[in-house]
Order: C-alpha cells, then structure tokens, then sequence
C-alpha cells in the first residue's frame, strides 16, 4: 500500500538519525561561524551601541508572534500524527487549515507589529541613530518573522517524515541569503541598521520559497486549497493553542526578558555586552538542539503506535546522553569564557567572563527539559505546563528587575533571576509532568541527568583550579587544552557513565564514517 493510499509513515529513524545528524552539524558550523564572524563585523560597521538594537529586535518577535507560535506548535503535532498514521485525508484537513488559518492570523498580526515597530525608538535606548533606522530595522524584522512563521506550514511535513535534513537546507539557505545580502548592501550602499533588517527580509522570502518546493516535492498528495479549510479542524487545534499560548507567554517571561531589561534598567552599551554572553548560550542550546531535534520525530511516531513503554525508555536514553555530552561544553565555555571573548571580540570585554558563566550553566536545565517537552505535545496535556509557565515566568520577571536593584549586582541579578528560574521550571516540572504524563515515576526522567549535573560541577571545580595555575593565551593551547578535556571527559564517559546496551545502541546510529574511526573497546 502507499503512502498516498494511506500507509503509516515508516520513519526510519536509524537509518535517517545519521544524515539528519549531519546536517544539523553543517548547519551549526555555518551557523557559528557566520554568527561569530558578523558580531565583530556589525561592532566595527555599526557601532557598540547600535549593533545592540539588532539582537533586541529579534528578541522582541517572539512577543509578536506569540498566538501564530502557539498555533503552529498545535499544527506540528496534528500534522505529524495524521501524516505518521497514512490519514491523507485529514491530513490535507490539516494542512490546508494550518495554512489558511496561520494567514489570517499573520495578517491580523501586520499593524500590530508596524506599530510595536514604531514605538521602540520611544521605549529603549537608541544611542545616537535615528528614529527612523530604529522604526525599519525592528519593522523588516519583524516582517521576515512573520513570513518564516507562514512557510512553518511546509517545514512541519519535512519534519513529519523525518527529513531533517531537507529542513536544514532551507534553514542554510536563509541564513547564506541573509548574510550575503547585508554585505553587499553595507559595500554597494554602506552601514545602517534598516539594511540589516532587509537582509532579514530577503532571507525569509527566499527560505518560503525553497521550503515550498522542499515540501510539494516530498509531500504531492497535500495540496493548497480553501475547500480543503476545515472549522472543525480549525477549532480542534485553537482548543489547546490558548494554553500553549500561555507556555509561549511564560517563557518569553523567562528567557526574552533579559535583553529588555538590561536596556532598560543599564542602558543599550550594557545590552550590548550582555547580548555577546546571550550569544554563548543560544550557541549551546542549537548545539544541543542537533540532537533533540533528531529525537522528537521518534517520540511522534511511539505515540502515533500508543507505545508508552517505548517512549519512557527513549525520553530516558535522550535525557541523559544529551546532558552529560553538553555537560562538557557548558564546562568547556565557562572554564575558558575570558578567553574565547578576548579571542572573539577583544580584551575589553574579557570582564564579562564571570556573568557569561551565570548565563550559560542554566543551559543544562533547558536541555532536560527540551528532552521531555515532545510528550507534552504528543499527549495534547498543555493545561498544567501553561499555568506553571506563566507562574514561573511572572515570578521571574519580578526578579529580573527586583535583583539588581536590591542588591545592586548589575547584570548578574538578571542573570541569577533568570538561572533560578529556569532550575524551577526546565529542571524540576518539566521532566516530572512528563513522567506524570506517562504514568511514570516522577523522577523517571530527573535521575537520568544527575549525572549531566554532576559532571557539570566537577568540570567547573576542575576548571577554576586549572585556569588558576596555567594561564592561556592563545587560541592553539586553547584548542589544545579543549582537546586534552575533551579525550579524557570522552574516555570516562563511554568507559564509566554510559552502560554496553546504551554504547550499542549510540553506535548503531553513528554516521558509518564515524564509526569506522571509534574503536570497539571503546564504544
């Protein structure tokens, strides 16, 4: 039977882990390196003050697109299951509902955005650039959001059918459009933040269309048509996108906050040097995100089977390796944070080191959490997960401006707000509501990283003792020094803390070319 006769979807999990692993590592070295290439680029183009703006206006879309977020996580749980289960029909229901109903919702969505645009130069500090540079950077940005939000509707059947790969493409695509743009544009015209935001703009169209073609290449049997909109459908998905809306409220509470507040309470040459440690943690959780991204397919496809035994036992397996493998970069970043940013953007700013080593540890706790967050959805149990979001988010954004002013600790009162926060919500209920969820212990998934959290502490003791008695000052001993960590973390991991049936199974889904040069006795 096919596919388009209504097959269940055979993921392939194993067979596709390797390839999807691959291109989320092209992907993310891409990603590092023009991310880290372009700060120093924009500091020299633009200024301290103005390339502060930059990462401020991306981190006030998630305010924008809230509802249209919540409702395309709805339509990647719907879409996924009908797809893994050979429903065409209410597939293309879903589909084509999704596509209609996130438009209408962009376009309702259009003034609101031109006009938090058009306030920004009124509420933050913007230095010496213009209202109107300020009103086109966050308006361009904001409208490449909202673009890349509507073509979600074709990457949610890549990632239905397990092609992370293909999603990787566009996601490169965007990226390599984005930066070739904003430097043609600074030579051709010179520096200024609305180019930024064009390049954002051109970027989003330019991922629409390849994720499109992607899509109807993959996917032919779903296809755009307004007959095909579904009311009932329609209500059935908004029926949890106001709790997951709620979640979305929350975390913005716990993560967004940071950057507008640090404007708002220390000025836009703070946010800037807070945005360079932000940076650290965003590239540990896309590093992170190179497997998590690669197991949520696979907890999908147990729930689309009713297969709770097995996703006990895969969430488990996935909260640990990912926490202890992480464990060794969050070490690695906060042992040698003085520097990687003296390295990366200048001595001036080794400073930052300590208050870079309080905003990525919390890192750990998301990285559990992202873990276990596919049951939530699978299982459509959003109630509990909103009200502890915005619970914990509210309480979080008390601090965030509380700390600082009462203890007069600058920065790292955000920082430790946002650390405690995230221990609460990513560390503690996340892992225990999905046990919960599946009827498990509570700490079904909580004992599994213990040992991510363990190691963690040991490297950070370690560390500080190293970085006392041998002092590194250049980029090769520091690749030497990551390396030596790295060889011994990487024996004692695989000979010590994983057991024979998990080293089996990390080395079935190994890339064969990686497998070929890791000795048996070892893995």
């Amino acid at each position: 039977m096919t596919e388009e006769q209504g097959a269940p979807l055979d993921i392939k999990f194993q067979q596709r882990f390797s390839k999807n692993l691959i291109s989320n590592v092209v992907y993310f070295v891409l990603n590092v390196i023009i991310g880290l290439a372009l700060v120093p680029f924009f500091l020299d183009t633009l200024g301290e003050a103005a390339y502060g703006l930059i990462p401020l206006a991306t981190s006030l879309t998630s305010y924008v697109t809230l509802i249209i977020d919540a409702v395309n996580g709805a339509i990647s749980r719907y879409l996924t299951i009908d797809l893994q289960r050979g429903d065409i029909t209410k597939a293309n229901e879903t589909f084509n509902t999704a596509v209609f109903g996130t438009l209408g919702i962009i376009l309702i969505l259009v003034p609101i955005s031109l006009l938090v645009a058009g306030l920004a130069p009124s509420i933050f500090n913007i230095g010496t650039e213009s209202p109107t540079a300020v009103f086109l950077l966050f308006a361009l940005v904001f409208g490449s959001i909202l673009i890349r939000a509507w073509s979600s509707n074709f990457m949610v059947t890549l990632f239905a059918y397990n092609r992370l790969d293909l999603r990787n493409y566009v996601n490169v695509a965007n990226l390599l459009v984005q930066v070739v743009v904003v430097i043609l544009l600074f030579w051709i015209i010179g520096p200024s933040l609305p180019l930024v935001g064009f390049s954002y703009f051109v970027a989003a169209v330019a991922a629409l269309a390849l994720s499109y073609i992607l899509s109807r290449n993959l996917c032919p049997f779903l296809t755009i048509s307004v007959e095909k909109f579904s009311k009932s459908r329609l209500r059935e998905i908004l029926s949890i996108t106001g709790w997951t809306t709620i979640i979305k409220i929350g975390l913005l509470f716990q993560g967004h906050i940071a950057l507008i507040a640090v404007n708002i309470l220390f000025g836009d040459v703070a946010g800037t040097e807070y945005s360079l440690t932000l940076m650290w943690s965003a590239l540990l959780l896309t590093i992170a995100g190179l497997l998590t991204n690669c197991f949520t397919p696979m907890i999908y496809s147990y729930r689309a089977k009713n297969n709770r035994d097995g996703i006990i036992k895969f969430t488990s397996f996935t909260v640990k390796i990912t926490t202890l493998f992480m464990a060794l970069l969050i070490g690695l970043v906060c042992i040698f944070a003085s520097q990687l940013l003296t390295f990366w953007v200048g001595n001036e700013y080794a400073a930052l080191a300590t208050l870079m080593g309080f905003v990525v540890i919390p890192v750990i706790f998301l990285i559990q959490s992202s873990c276990c967050a596919p049951i939530n959805a699978a299982y459509v149990r959003v109630r509990m997960p909103a009200i502890a979001n915005i619970v914990v988010g509210v309480f979080n954004l008390i601090l965030v401006f509380a700390l600082p002013i009462i203890f007069n600790i600058g920065m790292y009162g955000i920082a430790l707000a946002i650390g405690f926060s995230n221990f609460i919500l990513f560390g503690g209920f996340s892992p225990i509501y999905g046990a919960y969820i599946l009827k498990a212990p509570l700490f079904t998934f909580v004992k599994p990283a213990l040992p991510g959290y363990l190691t963690l502490a040991v490297f950070l003791v370690a560390g500080s003792i190293l970085t006392y008695f041998v002092y590194i000052d250049s980029i090769v001993e520091l690749i030497i020094a990551g390396c030596i960590i790295s060889g011994i973390y990487g024996l004692f991991l695989c000979k010590i803390l994983l057991n024979k049936e998990e080293r089996i199974l990390i080395r079935s889904v190994l890339p064969k070319m990686v497998a070929r040069f890791i000795p048996t006795w070892l893995l």
